[in-house]
This record gives structure tokens, sequence and C-alpha cells, in this order.
């Protein structure tokens, strides 16, 4: 999972106010497979994309705990400008959109988090 989420970091192209742009171009390693024929990028990698865009927002170091609603609806494919938006719903619960460059929502996390415990 770290190259993913190095990839992910890799992605980031800004941040303001509650929202993340990230750019996710053909090279992208979850592609590799998740379809050779007509690649989308897998839902988990989704999650992973939410939970940076919470770290660059909130300049912190969330690690997920979890996922308590999940909803994908549309595909992300390769050479997209993802958009994630993010809204505190409690201290450490957030609800995230991810969107696609015409703005139609593609999926919808509720994600809930800790902090990064430095001790392990």
């Amino acid at each position: 999972m770290k190259k993913i989420t190095e990839a992910v970091c890799a992605c980031f192209k800004s941040c303001q106010e509650n929202q993340c742009q990230y750019f996710v171009g053909a090279d992208f390693p979850a592609f590799e497979g998740h379809f050779p024929s007509q690649p989308i990028l897998p839902a988990v990698v989704q999650i992973q994309f939410a939970l940076d865009a919470l770290n660059h927002l909130y300049q912190t170091g969330f690690v997920l705990k979890t996922v308590s609603k999940a909803k994908f609806s549309r595909p992300v494919p390769p050479n997209t400008l993802l958009t994630v938006n993010a809204v505190q719903k409690a201290p450490c619960s957030f609800m995230v959109q991810l969107a696609l460059p015409d703005g139609q929502k593609c999926g919808q996390v509720v994600l809930e988090v800790e902090q990064k415990n430095e001790t392990h």
C-alpha cells in the first residue's frame, strides 16, 4: 500500500478552503490490472485520495479508523483531474465527496479518522 500512498501524494495539485485537486495520470500504479482494456480507479484508492485530502486540508497526520459509508457512482478513468471536497461532521468524522472534471460526483465516503500515533 505504501506505493499507492506515495503515488496519491504525487498526484496532489492544489488545496483551498475545503477542497483539494489531484491529477490522476494514465501511469498511476492502481490502473495496472484494474482493468487492462478499460482502466478505472479502484474504490479503495479513492478512499486513499479522501484521506490524503483531509491531511492537506487539516495539515495533520490522520490515519483511517473506519469507513462508515461509501458509495461510488461513476468510474474514474486515467488522466482525470479529481476534486475532493471534505466537510467535518464530528471531531473525527468527515463526509468526503469526489468529483470528476465535469462536476459530477463519482464517490462519497464518510471517514472516521484518528491522529497518527508516532510511537508505533
